[in-house]
């Protein structure tokens, strides 16, 4: 009898494995609401899945619809049918590639799909999601840094002139109407105050390379020439 529980506890666990569904990490940071809602409903209503939806930034490397899966995938039709499943969403998948060993999914039954919305300007794979950072000053005097907030606010802080140490801030809002530029507006005025040029570019230091994004100032009547803020991000 004993044996018999054993064995069909072996089956029941057999037969779970089998049916288990692969979890598919739908990366959605630069996706509106609505995006959002269609492509998770489309998987949730395919019941085929476990979803799980998040905000993470994307690989440097990965400027189209992607689809990565890992080499422990149980069922390999649910790459094709992961990216059929995209495609009726309205986000048609460009490229598909196997989990490299550093990613930390490579091990499990798992896809992830990183998206992207239809409008790209210029042909360039960058959005106003790519800005919200804060920023160390170059060579701006008394400037030190530079927040860009996810609400469209902006601070910006210097030590004051008087030699104390006392910081200052500047508040107002900050616009990306067009690649590669910026404005600052600060709070009251009628018009941007300053103006920056978006610039990218990549480095290396002894442990990683690194991307980084620096914000030019393109009117030295507001900052000295010569002024950027940095913001680098390992590889």
């Amino acid at each position: 009898m004993r044996k018999i529980n054993y064995l069909l506890i072996f089956i029941a666990l057999l037969l779970s494995g089998c049916t288990s569904q692969p979890t598919i990490y739908i990366y959605v940071k630069y996706l509106n609401n609505n995006q959002k809602e269609t492509i998770i409903n489309t998987f949730a209503k395919s019941d085929k899945y476990r979803v799980e939806v998040n905000n993470f930034d994307f690989p440097t490397d990965i400027t189209e619809n992607t689809l990565l899966y890992s080499l422990f995938i149980q069922k390999p039709e649910s790459i094709d049918i992961a990216s059929s499943l995209s495609d009726a969403a309205g986000f048609s998948i460009q490229q598909k590639q196997i989990f490299t060993v550093g990613n930390h999914w490579y091990t499990k039954d798992s896809i992830a799909l990183f998206l992207f919305p239809k409008i790209i300007d210029n042909g360039i794979t960058f959005f106003k999601e790519d800005l919200i950072n804060d920023y160390k000053a170059q060579n701006c005097g008394t400037a030190t840094s530079l927040k860009l907030n996810k609400n469209g606010s902006f601070n910006l802080e210097s030590l004051s002139k008087s030699g104390d140490n006392v910081i200052e801030s500047i508040d107002g809002i900050w616009k990306y109407r067009q690649y590669p530029y910026l404005e600052l507006q600060r709070k009251g005025s009628p018009y941007a105050d300053y103006y920056f040029e978006i610039k990218r570019f990549k480095g290396a230091d002894k442990v990683s390379e690194i991307d980084y994004m620096e914000l030019v100032s393109l009117n030295t009547s507001s900052l000295p020439e010569g002024c950027s803020f940095l913001i680098g991000t390992r590889i």
